[in-house]
């Protein structure tokens, strides 16, 4: 096994699989259990090597003659896993398994499972991140959803696998879907009690969406976990299960045949596209990107308001101009960091430092230099995954400035402002100060109309994250104004800042922000209370929603940044991905088992 790299393939031919499934449902064992058929031919071969572990984990076994139980443990316990407690949900983040096949790479993308142990909160914050995460891929494959084939309880699961999943991505989506049963030895291979369930709850997703989700021996594949168990076991000493080993070494098998076929069928399908289409995930995390660099854009407004205010006082009151063909003006800068910090955003662990003659807050507080929580929603105050950072315990509080993790961020980025000018074109004026004077009005105006429009975009934007939030809705864009509100109270504070117009103008925006959005709820409620058949329905749709982000990149002053900050954000996001995969290096030569040979013939057969 080693870290990520890249051999002579493209994004474009990689080979992208999803893997989804309740808590418990075996994802770990299963992909444990791929990488094993990978090195070794046969379950005998396997005995003879060395056992192959990807992920960490814990099960309990009874040995059937003592009826003693025995915890066995396969790998190295990591933050990722929590492999430590065999009562609650083990994978905590996504995480990419790369395996170089032939001349492409297939990607087995493991998260978190659904229908957390932990209740419908950790449940609904774990989908987000799966969305969050493929949201970094160009597209994907296949969507595998694991199942038991005999259980019996499949109403939550279900939800969030098949409603959710086609709801956040696209209805073609279901095109791209695997039915893979787990520990299906003890059905005989076969779905069993699993099947029934699933008919009915397909059924009434088709009766009540009209989307028709495939269900038939072509997507559906049989496996069983069982193969890689025996191998931990025998691995760590115990032979209780040497009497069973050929119906292990027939599973093993099967699970052979069962990897080929799936192979097969994903590659069969159309890629679904994942990065630039217009779908309701790729919406939400473009507006979560949104929240800091437009509570930025709107608090550098301000402060060229003032500027501009205080340069034309100043024409007002001297008799000389001859600064009066530049008008000074704060222009932001994006300024990645070496490395991803935590960072407490409290008052006490923040001070204020002189940047290039700019004003402006240091995070004093590094609780953890090089945080390694990728998936997280960056630049966000107190996103419930920070809690999962090594510098906060259990309670809550920080290990390094014993604050809340409510006042903790995740930051990839520095934003700097740097003092500028603005040239006034007066040729035609014959500098007339009455002209001048002008000039600076309108660029008051051009700003204020700007702060106008990036709030009324907004309002439109929160309200469709509210009505479309699997989790409870957070309005990121009035924390991150508050946020902001907070350091200039902080910096006047300390340093006495003649910054109290650049607050009230913030107070104010979170003041008329909550106006339009109590009026737009109003208007919606007024609407849906109306039996009219005039009155139409107000809600935000997706397409108006990425008409209304290029508005805001092209407002003619601050569109360029903000598109910028998005962007870069953007990126900063892809190569944390890339940074958090794990590369597999795969025998070669004629060391390959045959699985491993006849993979190479099915992936080069389907480029071709």
């Amino acid at each position: 096994m080693s870290n990520y790299r890249r051999i002579q393939s493209s994004p474009e031919t990689d080979i992208n699989i999803l893997l989804l499934g309740e808590t418990g449902v075996g994802k770990t064992t299963f992909i444990n259990g791929f990488v094993n058929c990978l090195f070794y031919n046969t379950l005998d071969d396997a005995l003879k090597g060395d056992l192959k572990v990807l992920i960490p984990s814990v099960f309990t076994v009874a040995d059937s003659e003592t009826y003693q139980s025995i915890q066995v443990t396969v790998g190295t316990p990591n933050k990722n896993e929590n492999s430590e407690n065999n009562g609650q949900s083990s994978t905590q983040l996504c995480r990419s398994y790369l395996f170089p096949i032939g001349d492409r790479l297939i990607r087995l993308i493991d998260g978190p499972g659904v229908g957390d142990t932990r209740g419908m909160d950790h449940e609904a914050r774990n989908f987000e991140h799966i969305l969050s995460y493929i949201s970094n891929y160009e597209h994907l494959n296949g969507i595998c959803i694991l199942f038991k084939p005999a259980e019996t309880r499949l109403t939550i699961f279900f939800r969030y696998c098949i409603k959710e999943l086609l709801r956040h991505l696209h209805v073609n989506a279901k095109d791209n879907i695997m039915f893979v049963f787990t520990n299906s030895r003890a059905t005989f291979y076969q779905p069993g009690e699993t099947t029934i369930l699933l008919k009915v709850l397909l059924r009434e997703l088709h009766e009540k969406t009209g989307v028709a989700v495939p269900f038939s021996t072509q997507n559906t594949f049989m496996f069983d976990n069982e193969s890689f168990r025996f191998l931990a076991v025998c691995k760590q000493g115990h032979k209780f299960l040497y009497k069973d080993k050929n119906s292990y070494s027939d599973s093993w098998n099967k699970s052979v045949e069962q990897f080929s076929r799936l192979i097969i069928r994903i590659l069969q399908c159309d890629l679904h596209a994942v990065k630039d289409m217009q779908s309701l995930n790729e919406a939400q995390l473009i507006i979560h990107k949104l929240s800091r660099p437009i509570g930025e854009i709107v608090t550098l407004i301000q402060e060229n308001i003032l500027l501009a205010k205080k340069y034309k006082e100043k024409l007002v009151n001297s008799s000389e101009d001859r600064d009066s063909n530049r008008i000074p003006q704060k222009t932001g800068a994006f300024i990645p960091l070496r490395e991803r910090l935590t960072v407490c955003v409290d008052e006490k662990c923040t001070e204020i430092i002189n940047d290039n003659g700019e004003q402006r807050i240091n995070y004093k507080s590094n609780c953890h230099v090089g945080c390694s929580l990728h998936r997280i929603v960056q630049e966000c105050i107190g996103h419930p995954i920070i809690k999962r950072c090594r510098a906060l315990k259990k309670t809550g509080s920080c290990r390094e400035c014993g604050c809340s993790w409510t006042k903790h961020m995740h930051i990839t980025y520095r934003y700097e402002r740097n003092l500028t000018y603005i040239k006034i074109d007066n040729s035609n004026s014959v500098r007339k100060p009455q002209s001048i004077m002008k000039i600076i009005d309108k660029r008051i105006s051009d700003l204020r109309n700007e702060e106008t429009s990036i709030r009324k975009i907004c309002v439109k934007l929160s309200q469709f994250l509210k009505q479309n939030s699997i989790t409870p809705f957070n309005d990121d864009i009035i924390q991150y104004f508050q946020h902001f509100i907070n350091e200039e109270k902080q910096k006047k504070k300390l340093t006495g800042a003649d910054n109290s117009e650049v607050i009230q103008g913030l107070e104010n925006m979170i003041r008329d922000y909550n106006d339009e959005v109590n009026l737009y709820n109003a208007s919606v409620t007024s609407q849906n209370d109306s039996s009219s058949k005039e009155q139409f329905d107000n809600s935000v749709q997706i397409d108006e929603i990425f008409r209304l982000v290029q508005e805001l990149y092209g407002l003619p002053i601050n569109g360029t940044l903000i598109k910028e900050q998005v962007e870069r954000m953007k990126e900063g996001q892809v190569y944390a991905a890339q940074s958090d995969e794990q590369f597999v290096d795969l025998p070669r030569g004629y060391n390959s088992p045959d699985i491993l040979k006849e993979l190479k013939t099915i992936v080069n057969r389907k480029q071709q």
